[in-house]
């Protein structure tokens, strides 16, 4: 496909397959297809594209990518008038504490006012996690150092990567268990976990549960974790308040392309324990094919009861949580035995359940849910499920772990 051809496909998938359509529609096309030539950069395409997408103001959930462009390896957070390096890969040229002062020559405010439909109107304090993927088409950083010494640094990509554990767990003095997310997806590693610290789980006086940066996954992850952050003996869905339907986009589309999934995905036998919930979706698929969007409430069963241990919770969280990692933050807010502390999540989930299509090398990613709150003015986008207690983000947290440190003085006071 030529690259005008590709766009004026993702238009119209924006316009009739994406949950976003009642609000955004087909969005700004008209003004980004007049940018649009088959003989472009193809990274200048992905940019355009890119731009067009932003105008939804959903992150992640909306999104255009070419496979083949390596990241550029880096983390920041935005402070005032400059970019703060939180982590880097090694070969970048970057460690955490360098300031990031000029893009291409241009300060960070000209920058920003270039891109800020890509910043999709954030706060600073929640651009963080917008600016790698603006910085991606530029070539050279001008570089503060810790010392004074300011230094040009040329733009690498696909740098060599630490590898983190995704899912680990610790425990501290008074009882107190520390659990870590990076993200839900691994659902084999997160039930190992819970095995490996079960222990410590059932009797823990205080749990921490650490999500901050969590990509999400999948929800059904993480409900293992009701029953020790809810009160002991009762239900959770006593606490657990849904207020609004879902909202689902049967279009042709997507109903097709979730019928090739659950096939491709089972094959011709279907698991006993997850034929029931399989047999739904493809009877729900078929019956609604091409009807659109069709409000529907959640009736995920969340009758398990919580338990006396631990006797307090506390959450971690920040701007970089989202997906499923919103959903979590916002489930655990209505316990009574929960605490969240760090800054508001992501906020993604007013856009769910996304889907992909491929032109070759391409990827886009756009939601097929849509959470009726908006209509209500609740809705998560730009605010992120809110916090108990806020602890702003400013440049001597890094190194630290101030979020963490706060928590276990709590835990030591009381």
């Amino acid at each position: 496909m030529t690259y005008k051809e590709i766009f004026s496909e993702i238009v119209s998938i924006m316009e009739k397959d994406s949950a976003t359509y009642p609000d955004y529609g087909a969005g700004e096309h008209e003004k980004y297809s007049k940018l649009i030539t088959n003989d472009m950069e193809r990274s200048e395409f992905v940019h355009v594209v890119q731009q067009y997408l932003s105008g939804f103001k959903v992150y992640a959930h909306v999104s255009f990518r070419d496979t083949t462009m390596k990241n550029t390896g880096f983390s920041v957070m935005r402070y005032e008038d400059k970019l703060y390096v939180t982590g880097a890969n090694k070969d970048t040229g970057l460690i955490p504490g360098d300031k990031i002062t000029q893009v291409d020559g241009m300060t960070i405010p000209e920058i920003e006012k270039k891109e800020q439909v890509m910043l999709m109107g954030e706060s600073l304090e929640r651009q963080g996690m917008l600016w790698p993927s603006i910085i991606t088409f530029y070539h050279y950083l001008t570089v503060e150092h810790d010392d004074g010494t300011i230094e040009e640094v040329q733009l690498k990509r696909g740098t060599e990567s630490e590898q983190e554990t995704d899912y680990h767990f610790r425990t501290y003095e008074n009882g107190t268990l520390y659990l870590r997310f990076k993200d839900f997806v691994d659902a084999d590693a997160i039930s190992k976990l819970f095995d490996d610290c079960k222990k410590e789980l059932d009797t823990c006086k205080n749990l921490i549960i650490d999500v901050r940066g969590n990509g999400g996954g999948a929800d059904l992850a993480y409900f293992p974790l009701f029953e020790y952050c809810f009160p002991n003996g009762e239900p959770v869905n006593k606490y657990v308040n849904i207020q609004y339907p879902v909202a689902i986009n049967y279009s042709e589309r997507n109903c097709n392309d979730r019928i090739k999934l659950i096939k491709s995905f089972f094959g011709d036998s279907i698991p006993e324990d997850v034929k029931p919930i399989a047999d739904k979706m493809l009877s729900d698929l078929k019956s609604n094919f091409g009807k659109g969007l069709i409000e529907e409430r959640d009736d995920t069963p969340l009758d398990m009861c919580g338990r006396t241990n631990p006797e307090k919770v506390w959450i971690i969280t920040d701007e970089g949580c989202g997906s499923s990692g919103d959903s979590f933050v916002e489930a655990m807010s209505f316990s009574p035995k929960v605490t969240i502390v760090g800054r508001p999540t992501a906020g993604i989930t007013d856009y769910s359940n996304v889907s992909m299509v491929d032109f070759d090398d391409f990827k886009l990613v756009y939601p097929t849910s849509r959470d009726t709150r908006i209509d209500h003015g609740k809705g998560l986008g730009q605010k992120g499920v809110p916090v108990d207690v806020y602890i702003p983000w400013n440049p001597d947290s890094i190194g630290k772990d101030v979020e963490l440190e706060y928590v276990l003085k709590q835990i030591a006071e009381h």
